[in-house]
Formats: C-alpha cells, sequence, structure tokens
C-alpha cells in the first residue's frame, strides 16, 4: 500500500519515515530540509507499506501533487509544539484533500515530548478545518505511539475496501465466476480489482487457475472488526 506522510514544514515527517521504516529510508535534502522526497518501506501484518513524505515548504506544491499520486491513505503530521504552523497546516491539508478526496487519513500530533505540545483535543479544536480525521499523539524522539500508527493506517485503508476484501476471502467465493455473480459485477471488474489489490500484496491470486485468496495479514485485519 501507498501511504503518503505530508504536512508542514519542520513538522517531523522525514523522522517520522526514518523512525518507521528504520534503515530502509531514501531521502533528498538540502540544508536539513526536504527537497524532493522521503521514501521508506515497512510492513504491517506481513503487508508491507511504502511511505513517500512530501516536502512541506509551499512554493513545492507540484511536487506534492506527483508524489500523492495514487496513494492510498495520509499521514498528515502536524507539529504539536507550534500553533503557529496551523495556518500552513490548513493550506496544505486544503491542497492534499482536493487532490486525494475520500483518502484515509491520520494526524499524527508530532514532538509529544515537548512541553509546550498540545493534547490531541486542542489539535482538533484548532484544526477543525479537518472535522474527522483521527488525531494520534506521536513523539519521534523517544517512539511514543510510533507502533500505532501504520496498523490504524492499515485499517483504515483495508476496511474501505472491506465488503470486495470479504468477498474475496469467503469460503466458496475464490473463483473469478463465483466472485462476480457474489459482488454483482462483471468478470473484468473482478480481474481490475483483483490487479489492484495484488499490486498492493492485499491478495495472492492465480491467473492460470482464475482463483484468489486474501492474505493472511488482510484477514486479521478484517477479523478484528
Amino acid at each position: 500500500m501507498k501511504v503518503l506522510v505530508t504536512g508542514p514544514h519542520l513538522s517531523g515527517k522525514s523522522a517520522l519515515i526514518q523512525t518507521l521504516a528504520k534503515d530502509n529510508v531514501i531521502n533528498i535534502q538540502a540544508n536539513g530540509t526536504t527537497v524532493g522526497l522521503d521514501h521508506g518501506v515497512a510492513e504491517v501484518f506481513g503487508i508491507p507499506i511504502r511511505l513517500f513524505g512530501t516536502p512541506g515548504l509551499a512554493r513545492f506544491k507540484v511536487l506534492r501533487r506527483i508524489i500523492s499520486e495514487g496513494a492510498d491513505g495520509i499521514l498528515f503530521v502536524v507539529d504539536a509544539s507550534n500553533p503557529d504552523s496551523d495556518a500552513e497546516a490548513r493550506y496544505i491539508w486544503t491542497e492534499i484533500s482536493d487532490l486525494l478526496p475520500n483518502v484515509p487519513c491520520i494526524v499524527a500530533a508530532s514532538k509529544q515530548d515537548l512541553r509546550a505540545a498540545r493534547t490531541p483535543e486542542r489539535i482538533r479544536h484548532d484544526l477543525s478545518f479537518m472535522v474527522g480525521v483521527p488525531v494520534i499523539p506521536i513523539s519521534n524522539k523517544t517512539e511514543y505511539n510510533i507502533d500505532k500508527l501504520l496498523p490504524a493506517m492499515a485499517m483504515l485503508i483495508i476496511y474501505e475496501w472491506s465488503p470486495i476484501l470479504r468477498a474475496f476471502g469467503a469460503t466458496g467465493k475464490t473463483n473469478f465466476p463465483d466472485l462476480a455473480k457474489s459482488l454483482h459485477i462483471s468478470e473484468s471488474q473482478v480481474r481490475n480489482y483483483l490487479r489492484w489489490f495484488e499490486l498492493r500484496k492485499l491478495v495472492q491470486v492465480d491467473w492460470d487457475r482464475k482463483t484468489a485468496h486474501v492474505a493472511p495479514g488482510v484477514t486479521r485485519i478484517l477479523a478484528q472488526r
């Protein structure tokens, strides 16, 4: 799955990707500021998560648009200790929500190790333009709540597709004709879904036998709902 990591300048995006992906990180920086992108790969429930971090400076709007394409989820990082960055957060959120409407999103309220850090309740109030988006307080320095971010993100993404994934994983519904009948769609549409899911490692497909099986990690997530 592709997860976009975005937010205001100096909010902690690069540090978050580094913390989540450990050694599997590439970044393009100048003078300590991301000017290209950050990229890292992590894993949740056996599902690979590709993290793409965007520059936070306003002048990189075109680059943010390119990096955002095809994202399945958004980690929107804000500096909980700096209310002055909220105006920039609003600008970037307006831009990203227009590029990726209805894509699952989580606010990562960073720098919780600082005394000035705002509570999740205060962040929800101050960022009221992001109404309904869950807020998880984190610290890259202490790794507070870091382990909660990607499982929560994976769950939100998979729940979006849960009716289809459940049909793919249901007993007796693993072959293409049965899947098409169960979902009231054509076999061609089934194939399109399967290509999309297979690319994201959510299903295993035997194209010769026309069968599909949901990945164990997806089954585990769906069982929690």
